[in-house]
Order: C-alpha cells, then sequence, then structure tokens
C-alpha cells in the first residue's frame, strides 16, 4: 500500500498540490462561519430523569419557558422596597417589554414576592421568558444588552446584569472564540522556533505551517456542515486546533526529517519514496490510532463529547492526508530546496551521539532507569484515586472574572441563595384523576414533609404547605374551589400546578442549604429519587429535576460509559499496533506505559486544579476526553520509535544494536516534536475557560513526561529485559515483511 502511494505521488506531485488548493480555497467560506452554528449547551444527558421532567413541565405548563434570562439589578442607595428603585425597575421593564421575542416578565412589584428581594435588600432581579431555542437565547443576549445599554440612561444608582442560562452559554462561547485566538497567538511563535532548531532552515519549518492551515481550514468547513445541521458544542472548534495543530506539525516534522536524512543517499524522488514507505507508515498507524481513541467518546451519545469526537476525527484524518499526499508532493517538487534558507546562526544538524550514549547506558543497566521511572510515574499518579468528577451545572465560574453574566450570576447566587434560584424540582404527574383530589394531596404532603425532614433541605415549596397556618385539610377544602381562590394566590400556585391544563401535574421546589453546583446537593438530589422510589404510590409518575439533577444524571451517563470507552481503545489500539509492530508483546508495553502516563496526567490535575482548587473537582469532561486524546497522541512517538527499530531489525541488526541505533536517530525528533505539543497544549493550559485549561493542562504534562520518560527511558529499558521476546508473534501475515522489504527493493527503493 505504501509503496504504490509512494509511487503515485511522486508520478503526479503537481495534480496534487492543485487539488488540496482547490480543496483549500472552497473550504475559507465555509470555516469562517462555523464558529456562528456552535453552542455553548449539550453538558447535559438527553435521555436522562431530569431532562424528562423538563420536557413534562415545558408540555404541561404554559408559563413555563423553555429558557429564562434573569436581569440582576443592584443599588447602592435604595432598598427594593423604595418608590425610586420601583420606578427604576419599571423604566427597565418597560424597554424590556418593546423587545416582541420576550414572552414574559416577572418581578418583584408584580406580587411583592419576597423571593425577588436579596439579603440586603438592596437587590432584586426579574425572570424573562423566552419561547426559544438554547441557541436562539444565547444569540440574543448582545441584542438585548446593548438595548439596555442604550435605551436604560440617567440610572446612575444601579447597576444590572444580564445573566441566567442563555447568557451564560452566550458568555463561553465568546470567551472560547477569544481564547482560542490567544491560544494561537502563542502556539504559532513558539512552534516556529522550535521548527528553526529542529531542522535549521526557513523552508523546512514553513511546510509544517503551511500544512497546518490546509488541515486546519478544510477540517472546520467539513465540521461546518455537520454543525449546520446537528447542534455540536463550541469546544469542537477548541479540539481541533488544540489536536489538530499539534498532530499535523509532528506528522510533517516526522516525514520532512525521513525525507532529509534519504536525500543524502538518493534522488528526490527516490528519497520521497522511502520517507512515505518508512515515516509515512507511522503517520498511517499514528493517525489511525489517534482516530479510532477519540472515536471511542461517540459511545456515551452525549452531544458534547460527539462534537469534540467528530472536530478531533475529522482534523486527525485530514492530517494525515495531507501529510502522506500533500507534503510528499511538495517535497517531490522542491528537492534539495527543502534545505533553503538556513539561519546563519545555526551550524547544519549533525547526529547526536547523546542519545547514542545514553541508549548503550540503558542496554547496559536497564533495570536501574527502569525502577525509578516506574517510580516517578506512580508517584504522580498518586493523587488521581482522590479524584473527583463533577460538570460544572448552575455555576459560572467556568468564565472569566470580568464577565458580566458571570458578575450578574454571583451577585445573584450570592444574596439570593442559589437554592431558591436554582431549585430541585420534583415533577409530579398524576395517573387518575387531577393532583388536587383529596386522596394525591394527601400524598404531596407526605412527601413534602419527608423532604423536609432532609438535613440539606432550607426549605420545600408545595401545594400543601404555601400557608404556614393551614392544615392539610384546609388545602383540601380551598383546592374544591379553586377559581374563587384570590387571583395574587392563584397566580403563585399556577407556578406549582398546570391550572389551564387539567391540574394534572405539579411541581415541588426543594431549596438547599447548599449551591446548586455543590456534592450535598447532588447527594439531595439522589436521596429525593431514593425517596420517591421506596415509598412509591399508585398516585404518581415522579421525576426529579433542576440544575443539580440535571448534572448528576450528567456524570452518570459518563460514568457508566467509561468502562466502555476505555475498553474499546484498549482492544482496538492493541489490534492496531499488532498490525504496525507485527508483535504481541510490545503493543502490550505501550498500552500499560500509556495508561501508567495517563494517570500520572490525571494525578497532576488533582493536585493543581482540585486540591489547588478551582472548585474542588475536576469537569467530568476532562479525564474522558484526556484519555482518549492523549492514548491516541502517546502513540505518535510509539509508532515511529518501534518502527524505526524494526526496520533495523529487519534489516539484519541485532535486536540490542536496533535499539541503541532506534533511539540515537529517533530521540532528538521524538522530544523536537515533544516540544511542538507542549507548546500548543501549553497555549490552551494559559486561557481562562476552565475545561479548556483543565485539558490544555493535563494533555501538555502527558506529552512532558511521554516524551522524556516513556519514549527515551522505559521503552528502551522495557525492550532490553524483553530481548528477542519484543518480536513474538504466534501467527504470520500473508506477505512477510522481509519479502515484502526485498519488493520494494528490487522495484526501485534503493
Amino acid at each position: 500500500m505504501f509503496y504504490w502511494l509512494a509511487k503515485w505521488v511522486t508520478s503526479h506531485p503537481k495534480k496534487i498540490i492543485f487539488f488540496w488548493i482547490l480543496c483549500l480555497l472552497s473550504s475559507i467560506s465555509f470555516a469562517l462561519k462555523l464558529p456562528n452554528v456552535l453552542t455553548a449547551g449539550g453538558f447535559n444527558d438527553p435521555k436522562s430523569e431530569s431532562m424528562k421532567a423538563q420536557k413534562i413541565l415545558e408540555e404541561n405548563f404554559s408559563n413555563q419557558y423553555p429558557q429564562q434570562l434573569l436581569i440582576v439589578i443592584k443599588s447602592s442607595r435604595y432598598t427594593v422596597d423604595d418608590p425610586n428603585y420601583e420606578t427604576a425597575v419599571k423604566r427597565i421593564v418597560s424597554v424590556v417589554r418593546q423587545n416582541s421575542k420576550i414572552e414574559n416578565i416577572e418581578s418583584y412589584y408584580d406580587h411583592k414576592n419576597d423571593a425577588f428581594i436579596g439579603k440586603d435588600k438592596h437587590n432584586t432581579f426579574l425572570v424573562l421568558g423566552l419561547n426559544m431555542s438554547e441557541d436562539e437565547a444565547a444569540n440574543f443576549v448582545p441584542a438585548l444588552s446593548r438595548q439596555l445599554k442604550e435605551k436604560v440612561t440617567g440610572l446612575d444608582d444601579y447597576q444590572w446584569w444580564v445573566t441566567g442560562g442563555p447568557a451564560l452559554s452566550y458568555a463561553l462561547n465568546d470567551a472560547t472564540k477569544k481564547d482560542l485566538s490567544f491560544a494561537e497567538m502563542i502556539a504559532f511563535p513558539v512552534m516556529i522556533v522550535i521548527l528553526l532548531l529542529v531542522f535549521r532552515t526557513v523552508a523546512s519549518t514553513v511546510l509544517p505551517l503551511l500544512m497546518s492551515a490546509f488541515a486546519l481550514v478544510i477540517t472546520m468547513a467539513i465540521a461546518y456542515f455537520f454543525a449546520k445541521d446537528y447542534t455540536m458544542n463550541i469546544l469542537l472548534q477548541n479540539a481541533v486546533s488544540m489536536i489538530g495543530l499539534g498532530v499535523i506539525v509532528d506528522y510533517a516534522l516526522f516525514i520532512i526529517s525521513r525525507y532529509r536524512q534519504e536525500l543524502e543517499h538518493y534522488s528526490t524522488v527516490e528519497a520521497v519514496q522511502r520517507a512515505i514507505v518508512s515515516a509515512g507508515r507511522s503517520v498511517f498507524f499514528s493517525g489511525a490510532t489517534v482516530a479510532i481513541s477519540l472515536s471511542s467518546l461517540f459511545l456515551p451519545n452525549i452531544m458534547i463529547f460527539n462534537s469534540i469526537a467528530l472536530g478531533g476525527v475529522i482534523v486527525v484524518t485530514i492530517a494525515v492526508l495531507v501529510a502522506i499526499t500533500l507534503l510528499p508532493a511538495l517535497l517531490t517538487l522542491m528537492g534539495p530546496r527543502i534545505n533553503w534558507g538556513r539561519i546563519p546562526l545555526f551550524k547544519e544538524r549533525k547526529p547526536s551521539k547523546y542519545w547514542g550514549k545514553i541508549a548503550v547506558l540503558l542496554m547496559k543497566r536497564p533495570v536501574i532507569f527502569l525502577i525509578p521511572g516506574l517510580i516517578l510515574l506512580s508517584f504522580m499518579a498518586y493523587p488521581s484515586y482522590k479524584l473527583n468528577m463533577q460538570v460544572p451545572v448552575a455555576s459560572a465560574s467556568i468564565l472569566p472574572e470580568q464577565d458580566a453574566a458571570r458578575k450578574g450570576f454571583e451577585v445573584l447566587a450570592g444574596d439570593f441563595g442559589q437554592g431558591n434560584v436554582f431549585p430541585i424540582q420534583v415533577v409530579l404527574k398524576a395517573k387518575h384523576g387531577t393532583v388536587l383530589s383529596d386522596d394525591n394531596l394527601k400524598a404531596i404532603d407526605r412527601i413534602t414533609n419527608d423532604i423536609q425532614n432532609f438535613n440539606n433541605v432550607d426549605k420545600v415549596v408545595s401545594l400543601t404547605n404555601w400557608n404556614i397556618e393551614w392544615k392539610l385539610s384546609n388545602y383540601q377544602q380551598a383546592y374544591k374551589a379553586y377559581d374563587k381562590l384570590p387571583d395574587f394566590v392563584k397566580d403563585q400556585l399556577n407556578k406549582l400546578t398546570n391550572h389551564d391544563r387539567g391540574h394534572t401535574t405539579t411541581i415541588l421546589l426543594v431549596s438547599p442549604k447548599t449551591d446548586a453546583d455543590s456534592k450535598a446537593s447532588r447527594e439531595l438530589v439522589r436521596k429525593i429519587r431514593n425517596l420517591l422510589k421506596e415509598n412509591s404510590t399508585k398516585n404518581f409518575e415522579s421525576y426529579v429535576g433542576g440544575q443539580s439533577a440535571i448534572g448528576v444524571d450528567f456524570d452518570q451517563r459518563i460514568f457508566n460509559n467509561l468502562p466502555m470507552i476505555i475498553v474499546t481503545v484498549f482492544v482496538i489500539s492493541f489490534v492496531v499496533l499488532i498490525v504496525s509492530f507485527r508483535s504481541i508483546l510490545l503493543p502490550v508495553k505501550a498500552l500499560v506505559l500509556n495508561s501508567l502516563v495517563t494517570l500520572a496526567s490525571m494525578g497532576m490535575l488533582v493536585a493543581v486544579f482540585q486540591q489547588g482548587n478551582f472548585r474542588g473537582a475536576i469537569n467530568s469532561i476532562t479525564p474522558v476526553v484526556l484519555f482518549a486524546v492523549l492514548f491516541g497522541l502517546s502513540m505518535d512517538y510509539e509508532v515511529l520509535i518501534i518502527n524505526r527499530i524494526r526496520e533495523l531489525k529487519d534489516e539484519g541488526i541485532p535486536t540490542i544494536e536496533s535499539i541503541v541505533k532506534g533511539i540515537s536517530e529517533t530521540a532528538g525528533l521524538v522530544n523536537g516534536a515533544a516540544a511542538i505539543m507542549i507548546a500548543v497544549f501549553g497555549a490552551f493550559a494559559m486561557v481562562k475557560v476552565e475545561v479548556v485549561k483543565e485539558l490544555g493542562f493535563g494533555l501538555a504534562v502527558a506529552i512532558l513526561l511521554d516524551a522524556t520518560v516513556i519514549r527515551s527511558v522505559l521503552v528502551p529499558a522495557i525492550m532490553r529485559v524483553l530481548g528477542e521476546a519484543n518480536w513474538w508473534l504466534p501467527f504470520r501475515f500473508a506477505v512477510p515483511i522481509n519479502n515484502r522489504k526485498n519488493v520494494e527493493t528490487e522495484e526501485g527503493l534503493s
């Protein structure tokens, strides 16, 4: 396959280059549209109990809107009960009402509901009901903010912030776009410096960067056509940039380096062909492993993972195709000009004897190097057993501190209590009759009292406890004449039962004493669910929803799918590596060492982000994505090193000498490639969006360990211990490798 590819590429270089240029030019306009069709949503399990609860509320309550915005208002001078404050709020409401897209506005002044007054009485908020999709509501936020800024003037004693789910989503989208530009501005200059240090020439440095432009733009164009028809998260773009920049530059580095080596002994065409057959083969299997690892993220079938997986798989596939077709085609036309523009400050790079000496020392005393390396990784992995995975919900901590939506949210949470703003919702749907029947009210009262007795519950609001002077019999009697109740009472009760749709459903609003994003609130969700399950009656279908429940269900979906993701990556990677290495023990070694690096990276994440704390937990997305990405990327270096050692072994060189020569030839290249990866991931570790920061940090640490400890020390040490067992394979391929190599030699590769 690779010999045929080598012959084809070197025979039609101009056609191949023209094809890729055409692809690039036709992709630019679509790539630019990608950010506009991505969303910040997807942090939920669409099949979960919490989402079923949300759907039931939307279907049964006419006053429940798919999206809600909050306008938090604060005055340093007046309290909410002051007429001046009321006048100011009504001015804001009058401006907001001018927008036809807002279906409903609630404020303290509608019914003097104390839930709308902050603890110090200087804060209040408006609730805006939006009959929009999540994306439409998020895109509406900047227009509303501009409208308020332009039309609400003269209120110097007041501050206000637009917040709530759609505002936080818009802010996350905006911050992610800015972070992406920031990370790329850091990564590109660093990559240029590293490539100049590795190649010492301008031409060799420019080519990998040119390849990255082709890969990234074409990938984003392809992703656009998926994202415009299927909802995709903004992290797709981060995945494309973060993973794509690393792999395409590394793949180009491998092929160009091998080409320059071969060019010293062979003609341009033969050098390109040899580079494709050797380095191109390594790139193909490396890319296959990365793509397979990332594909495992499709298994949970959650939008956020689907987005990252889609972006990653596409960019890796395009990167491989660019590296083994476009790059060799350009090299065929460039010939020796690949060495053009030698940097005067740098002497011509000569093979370093340093790694050869290290490799020889490793062969003499493998155990002395092996044990400290394993101890170091184990020490770094130790904190990982304390890993606390938790997706942030009803939280703005993921956003930059100066963001307006975050500031408004923090004022809201701090002065009103998140338990009141984001209560746990217990949805009860009557199986027979209405929720106002005597039997059903009795069951509701029992459930209300049982939940109220839980330690972490501040209060429960239900149909049977809104008047502290009434007993159950009073509620039963009052609801028999529901339509005769005072209007202000009915207005409040209509939030607890679907009055205009038959009183078939009711909500119990449970306010925890802790924040919605806390571990205690999530535990309360589980207790309520267990209570409803253990004390279920024939009266209701019950569902527990709200932000805390959404977080619980999302995390549980991840935990349930994690074993399947791990097994899938292990099994398929094992098969791919057997085909690549033509060995059983070498793939086993690779899987074990990759697992150690992953655990070590997790340990450092726990130490820095969890214990050092940003929020006392790692985003649930981070460890899963880190595992999938890292397991694939680590194989780049494994495949490159082992394939080179295998080539030398197949040439008749003894195993130990092959290991020494293979390590000495590839160690410098691996370290240069790793430095590029670390630069890319390190740049993303400096951004403000927390989940991207975590991923960047974890991947940078892992690649650093992988290149220095694993590939430079543990791999050769273990191979020395295994000796000839490295190449043990209980079966043979249809075409033995020696025969294949002979065919290549006879047909012109030598």
